[in-house]
């Protein structure tokens, strides 16, 4: 058995948090948090949430183990409707259950985990990469390494209304200034301009789908690492939190 006690908001906006396609979530109870990482074609994205502390000491209910999430659309649902401040999560065997007040949600699930199918070779890959001081990801170069304030790129929805549903989204960086412009070389484009504190100031620049925008704001608040190849990946890590967002480079949307 795994199960933990978790503020009602906070657990609401974890299971919805982790991207545009990740249906299912796999995660860990540990160390007084939960942790829930997905690998899809267009991102890996890690983080984690604290347990309710005193709800937990007062219940005792804190067990460590797995905790598989089939359905994130379904438990978001239930959750969205309980009218209680605090959630009761717990996994037994292949049973999945969440109890909120009165209410109570409970659902099979199993240990096919689509979101985390790749997540422990990526995970392997990030170990590898954080020895390296993030010179290399994977068979991926990481050129250009520096730190700016997340809130500066976020709120870029309104890049691919103005540009496009479809436009690729380019990020370039030079010169302590990063350029995420949605938008074809010939068409219409939107952009914005980040300050980023980089000490070596080498120009690179990389491409992704129209998803991106959305992604950034993923990230929480704050302080945040920046690690960039050309054509290549790019790592956001937050300074204070355990987040980790890697976007991959999208092979074909260069236009």
């Amino acid at each position: 058995m795994t199960q933990g006690i978790f503020d009602k908001k906070v657990l609401h906006g974890f299971i919805a948090g982790f991207g545009v396609g990740v249906n299912d979530l796999r995660c860990e109870v540990h160390n007084m948090r939960m942790t829930g990482s997905v690998d899809t074609p267009t991102h890996y994205y890690r983080r984690s949430i604290p347990v309710d502390h005193n709800a937990v000491m007062s219940n005792s209910a804190y067990t460590l183990g797995k905790i598989h999430i089939p359905d994130v659309h379904k438990v978001g649902a239930f959750l969205k409707v309980c009218d209680d401040d605090q959630v009761h999560i717990r996994q037994i065997g292949n049973m999945l259950s969440l109890k909120c007040g009165d209410n109570q949600f409970s659902t099979p699930t199993s240990d096919y985990i689509m979101s985390a199918q790749t997540v422990d070779r990526a995970d392997v890959a990030i170990e590898e990469a954080k020895k390296n001081m993030w010179t290399k990801l994977g068979r991926a170069e990481l050129q250009v390494h520096g730190t700016f304030e997340m809130d500066d790129a976020r709120g870029l929805d309104s890049m691919t209304k103005v540009a496009g549903k479809d436009a690729p989204v380019r990020i370039h960086l030079k010169d302590d200034e990063m350029t995420i412009t949605a938008g074809s070389r010939r068409g219409a484009r939107m952009s914005r301009e980040v300050f980023v504190d980089t000490p070596d100031g080498t120009d690179c620049e990389t491409v992704f789908g129209p998803h991106i925008p959305k992604l950034l704001n993923l990230m929480p608040a704050g302080p945040t690492a920046l690690h960039m190849g050309d054509k290549s990946a790019l790592v956001f890590s937050n300074n204070e939190t355990d987040a980790l967002l890697i976007l991959k480079h999208q092979e074909g949307v260069d236009q």
